[in-house]
C-alpha cells in the first residue's frame, strides 16, 4: 500500500536521476564526446531544474 509520502520521494528520486543523466551528457557535449543539437549549457539548465524539483518534492515529505 502506496503512502503520500511515498509518491513525492519516487517523483524526486525520478527528477534527480533525469538531472544527473543530463548533467552527465552537459560533459559529454563539452568534452566533445558526442555531438548534439544543443549546446552544454542547455543540458545544464536542464539538470539544474530537475534536480530543483527534486528538492522541493523531497522537502514536501
Amino acid at each position: 500500500m502506496e503512502t503520500k509520502r511515498g509518491v513525492p520521494n519516487i517523483l524526486a528520486g525520478g527528477f534527480a536521476g533525469i538531472g544527473l543523466v543530463a548533467l552527465a551528457l552537459a560533459v559529454a557535449v563539452f568534452a566533445g564526446v558526442v555531438d548534439t543539437g544543443f549546446p552544454a549549457g542547455i543540458y545544464v539548465i536542464v539538470a539544474m531544474v530537475n534536480v530543483a524539483l527534486a528538492v522541493i518534492l523531497w522537502r514536501l515529505t
